[in-house]
């Protein structure tokens, strides 16, 4: 996201074809002992053996990649409470197409279950799984799915959220994109990573101070600001680093952009008359329309998810705040009283919160306000700073930027609080924007 708050106005593969179903026996929303939802959500234990595989080294390989991945999107997700390993040993194992022992798995605490295979067809290969609930003994999804080798993790992930949609109603995280920004000598350029930190890879190379990077709803583009041409402008990126200047009228300042959920229009700030104002891009015309008009220096706006307000930064009470107006610019108010600087509005993906920054003592920090209620949550602390908060696409996790070990690094962190995890390990990582 974008954020003013450090020195002023920084403000700044074809995977896999669809799936084929291995069963017609599943169930519209399976219900497990406990069940899932959003209200008294409690995770759900589920055991993930080691896929079975032949002797051949590159299956075998695979079948680790691809378990070890499913793991780890599970327990990340928030939904599930993955079954250690050691107790995998204990369970007798069942011979290819038999029923799964499902009450050895309900002894090890296991209420739901996914097994799987790989096979080798040719140059490519094959992975199955299967998903079952044990106290019902009975599978209730299984998927098919093919692709070279190199393709284990992207497998492991699609499934991840094929098992998450399936309990939940909502796909998973574990297929989606996290951009950002770090330093490369005195540049800053985009880079792109998997949601959990791996498989990194830059996205810009040209020297100059490339930030703020927003995705596109589809995920096929990113509108960053960069320095390229000495003074900031718009540009839209690709995921193969290629990059398209946006045609805007003159203006010292366009900085900050924000993808409309139809993701026809750009929010940006522009400077064309002396202070920064929030200006809307339709972005196949070109053709902007100023939504703010005040003397105060206005930023960094967030879409709704229903497309129809926009939360920005204004200093217009005399230090920055937060405030929503309409996406045609009217009905403006302040959101965010507490705090003396508030800034980095990110609306969460359903629309009931708003993710910021607040300048507490004398660092910042990402709180979480319910617009319902309009309760403040702290959701970082200690004496690091912690900026730009931005939502993962089921509005379960939050990733953010911290120097919390010294230099600037990524962290991801439950949306109602908890440890951050660091995914980062690079210099000067900054501005993380999740994919939608």
């Amino acid at each position: 996201m974008k954020s003013w708050i450090r020195g002023g106005f920084a403000c700044a593969l074809a995977l896999l074809a669809v799936p084929a179903v291995l069963t017609a026996q599943q169930q519209e929303n399976p219900t497990l002992k406990g069940g899932i939802s959003e209200t008294g959500l409690r995770r759900v234990v589920i055991a993930v053996p080691l896929f079975s595989a032949p002797a051949d080294s590159g299956a075998r390989a695979l079948a680790l990649e691809v378990t070890r991945t499913l793991r780890n999107d599970l327990e990340a997700s928030g939904y599930f409470s993955v079954v250690p390993p050691k107790h995998y040993r204990l369970i007798p194992a069942s011979a290819a197409g038999a029923e799964p022992p499902f009450h050895e798995w309900q002894g090890v605490g296991a209420e739901s279950l996914v097994q799987g295979s790989v096979h080798l067809d040719g140059d490519r290969f094959r992975v199955e799984g299967k998903l079952f609930d044990p106290a019902g003994r009975q599978m209730i999804m299984g998927r098919r799915y093919r692709g070279t080798q190199d393709l284990g993790r992207q497998i492991a992930h699609r499934m991840a959220d094929e098992v998450v949609l399936h309990y939940t109603g909502r796909r998973g995280m574990a297929q989606s994109k996290i951009a950002f920004v770090a330093r490369v000598g005195q540049a800053k350029e985009v880079y792109l990573m998997d949601y959990d930190g791996r498989q990194v890879r830059r996205l810009t190379a040209n020297g100059s101070l490339n930030l703020s990077p927003a995705w596109s709803p589809d995920g096929e583009r990113i509108a960053i600001t960069s320095y390229r041409n000495e003074l900031p402008a718009l540009f839209l990126l690709d995921k193969q680093g290629n990059l398209k200047k946006i045609r805007l009228p003159n203006s010292a300042l366009n900085i900050s952009p924000d993808w409309s959920p139809d993701g026809e229009t750009l929010a940006y700030s522009a400077s064309r008359r002396g202070n920064a104002d929030i200006y809307l891009l339709n972005v196949d015309s070109l053709r902007t329309r100023r939504l703010t008009s005040h003397r105060a220096i206005e930023c960094c706006a967030s879409w709704s998810p229903t497309g129809r307000e926009l939360a920005f930064t204004s200093d217009r009470g005399g230090s920055p705040q937060i405030y929503v107006m309409d996406a045609e610019g009217a009905n403006v108010r302040r959101l965010t009283y507490q705090g003396s600087r508030n800034d980095s509005a990110a609306w969460s993906p359903q629309g009931e919160y708003i993710a910021y920054v607040s300048r507490v003592g004398g660092s910042f920090h990402v709180h979480r306000l319910d617009l319902a209620t309009r309760k403040v949550t702290q959701l970082t602390f200690g004496r690091s700073n912690n900026e730009s908060p931005s939502w993962s696409p089921d509005g379960r996790h939050l990733v953010f930027a911290s120097d919390r070990t010294g230099g600037y690094d990524i962290y991801r962190i439950p949306a109602g609080g908890g440890e951050p995890v660091r995914l980062t390990r690079t210099e000067g990582a900054s501005a993380p924007a999740w994919s939608r």
